[in-house]
Parts: structure tokens; sequence; C-alpha cells
């Protein structure tokens, strides 16, 4: 588990849509988003743009919010489903 017993019982009373929101999108998927579009910048430069150009063009940041949320929300729902197994475990293995 990621997080000590007492931590994720916090944060599960919070709920799944605050945690997909938090940990998910904004912790997982923002740094991913950025990553993807760094690498897409030098992988796939389009038509000789310039590095001002990329990064004003709108599909860019469609792009952007896109691998955020999607990666954010997957890995987000998989990490809260791991959680709760180990907790689960942990407290049945306790009584």
């Amino acid at each position: 588990m990621k997080y000590s017993p007492e931590i994720w019982n916090e944060k599960r009373d919070k709920g799944i849509w605050r945690y997909l929101l938090f940990d998910g999108i904004l912790i997982t998927g923002g740094p991913f988003a950025v990553v993807l579009q760094v690498v897409g910048y030098f992988l796939f430069p389009g038509e000789a743009q310039s590095f001002g150009q990329y990064f004003s063009d709108s599909t860019t940041w469609v792009r952007f919010i896109l691998h955020g949320t999607l990666f954010g929300l997957i890995m987000g729902f998989i990490n809260w489903r791991r959680n709760e197994g180990a907790f689960a475990l942990q407290k049945n293995t306790k009584t």
C-alpha cells in the first residue's frame, strides 16, 4: 500500500472522486502530460514550428488536457483499487 493505514483511511473517507481529482489527475496526470508535451515537441515538431508556436497552438493544449485527465483518472482508479485491496487484506488480518 502506498499510504499508511491511518492516512489511507482518511483519504478513503473523503471519497474516490476527490482521490481521483487530486492524487490521480493533479499528482499523476499533470507531470505525465508535461513530459508528453515536451517529448512531443522534439519527436513530432510538425511543420518547422518554433518552441513558442508549438506551445501557443490550441491542439497542444487540448492534447495536454486529455493526456493529463485520462492518464490521471486511469492511474488514480488503479491505485485506489490497489490501496483498497491492501487495506481490506490488512484489516482482515488484524481481526
